[in-house]
C-alpha cells in the first residue's frame, strides 16, 4: 500500500501564498541573495540505542557492571557534541487513536513551553484539534530520526606492574597474577565499536572503531575490588571514567565524520495553512530567518500506514512542495511561514531540508512595544478611558 503526499486537495486556505503551477522557483533564486551566516551547521537528530559490554569479573567473585556506566557516559558525550541532538522519547508519544479527544498535550513529548507554543499557534490558525491532523497521515514518520547509534565495548583492560592485568576481551573476563582485594593499576585501555544505522532499514550509514592502541592511558591508582563492585560511584571517582569518556568521544567524532555527507533533514509535525511546524528548534541550531524546503514522500507499506511494515520511500530532489522561513524557534520545535508553495499540500511527516541559512546581516525582531500604537495621553495612563486594545493578528 502506498500513501502519497502529492494528493489533490483544496487550497482555499492558502490561496494568498500559493504559487500556482508545477514549476517552482525554489532552487533558482540565487540572484541578488545576500551572503548567508558563516560557520553554522545544524545538528542531526539521532536516537541512541545501547552500548553492549561484558562485566568485569574480580578474583574474589564479585563483578563490576561496565555496560551500565558505558551507557551512562555516552549520553553525557552526546550532550556535549555540536554534531548531534537526541530525543529521550519520540516527538509523538503514541498513536493518535490512543489519545482521548481534547487531550492533545498527551500526544507529544516536548517541553511544556513547546506544547504551549504548538497549542497557541494551532488555535490561532483555527486548527485546535491536533489529534485529527495527525490521524490523517503517516504520523509515525515524525518520530524517525536521521540515524540510530549503538555500539559495544569489545575489551577493557587494567594493567599493573609485573604482568598484573584484569578485565575482559573477546575471549571473556580474565585476570592475571592478581591475589587479594585489589592491585595498583598503572595503565588502562579499551577497544570499542560504534555504528550509525538508518532506523527503518538497519542500513549502516557510518561506523567507528577505537582500538586499545588509541586509548592506552597511564592512570596510576589503587583499585579496591570491594569498593569498585558496590556501584558506579567508585568508578566515576577514578581516572578510568575519563579514559572511557575519551574513547566514546573519539567514536562519536568518527561517526560524525562518517555522517558528514548525509544531508540534514527533519519532519513536518503540523500544517497550519500559512505556517508549518517542524521538529527541531534551538536543540538543532535553527534560527529565525533560516529557509527550508518541504518534500512530500511516497511511502510504501505492507498495509495500513504506521501499522504495518515500512518498505521504503521516494521523493525527487526537485519536487519540493513548499518553502518556509523560520519565524519562531522553540526548544525542540520551530514554526516556519510559508513563502512559496505549489499545488500540493505538505503532509504530516513530510521531509524538511535546509535551503539556506539566514543572511549574514539578518536582524532578529526585538521584543518590545510597537511605538505606532497609541494607548492614550500620559494624563490618562493607568485609566481604561482613552486607551485602545490592540491584539497581534496572524502573520
Amino acid at each position: 500500500m502506498r500513501t502519497q503526499g502529492k494528493n489533490w486537495r483544496s487550497k482555499l486556505g492558502k490561496a494568498s501564498i500559493m504559487v500556482m503551477g508545477a514549476a517552482m522557483t525554489m532552487g533558482n533564486q540565487k540572484c541578488e541573495q545576500k551572503p548567508e551566516e558563516q560557520g553554522r551547521s545544524l545538528k542531526k537528530i539521532i536516537e541512541m540505542g545501547s552500548m553492549q559490554s561484558s562485566k568485569i569479573q574480580f578474583p574474589d567473585g564479585s563483578y563490576f557492571d561496565f555496560q551500565f556506566v558505558a551507557n551512562q557516559q555516552i549520553y553525557s558525550v552526546l550532550l556535549d557534541t555540536d554534531k548531534f541532538t537526541f530525543k529521550m522519547k519520540p516527538p509523538i508519544t503514541t498513536s493518535p487513536e490512543n489519545v482521548a479527544d481534547g487531550n492533545d498535550s498527551a500526544l507529544f513529548s516536548f517541553s511544556n513551553s513547546d506544547k504551549q507554543m504548538m497549542k497557541s499557534f494551532s488555535h490561532a490558525a483555527g486548527k485546535g484539534n491536533l489529534k485529527a491532523q495527525l490521524s490523517k497521515t503517516a504520523w509515525c514518520m515524525v518520530n524517525v530520526p536521521q540515524a540510530k547509534l549503538s555500539g559495544s565495548v569489545n575489551a577493557f583492560e587494567l594493567i599493573g606492574g609485573g604482568g598484573l592485568s584484569l578485565g575482559f576481551n573477546s575471549g571473556g573476563s580474565h585476570s592475571s597474577g592478581i591475589s587479594g582485594l585489589g592491585f595498583d593499576v598503572s595503565w588502562a585501555q579499551l577497544d570499542l565499536s560504534m555504528y550509525a544505522r538508518y532506523p527503518l532499514s538497519d542500513k549502516v550509514l557510518a561506523g567507528a572503531h577505537v582500538t586499545s592502541k588509541q586509548t592506552k592511558t597511564k592512570v596510576s591508582f589503587a583499585l579496591n575490588f570491594g569498593a569498585f563492585a558496590v556501584g558506579p560511584s567508585a568508578y566515576y571517582q577514578t581516572p578510568l571514567a575519563r579514559v572511557t569518556e575519551n574513547a566514546l568521544k573519539k567514536a562519536v567524532d568518527d561517526i560524525s565524520v562518517g555522517l558528514a555527507n548525509e544531508e540534514w533533514y527533519t519532519r513536518v509535525i503540523l500544517d497550519l495553512d500559512t505556517h508549518i511546524m517542524i521538529v527541531g528548534g534551538r536543540d538543532v541550531g535553527l534560527k529565525t530567518g533560516d529557509q527550508l524546503l518541504v518534500y512530500n514522500e511516497e511511502i510504501t507499506w505492507d498495509g495500513e500506514p504506521c501499522n504495518s511494515a515500512y518498505r521504503g520511500s521516494t521523493s525527487s530532489a526537485g519536487s519540493a512542495v513548499a518553502k518556509i522561513e523560520i519565524d519562531s524557534v522553540g526548544d525542540e520545535i520551530s514554526r516556519g511561514r510559508v513563502i512559496e508553495q505549489n499545488d500540493f499540500t505538505p503532509e504530516i511527516g513530510a521531509k524538511v531540508k535546509l535551503f539556506k541559512f539566514r543572511a549574514g546581516d539578518y536582524v532578529e525582531e526585538q521584543p518590545g512595544v510597537d511605538n505606532g500604537v497609541s494607548l492614550g495621553s500620559p494624563s490618562t495612563s493607568g485609566s481604561s478611558s482613552g486607551s485602545s486594545s490592540n491584539k497581534a493578528g496572524r502573520g
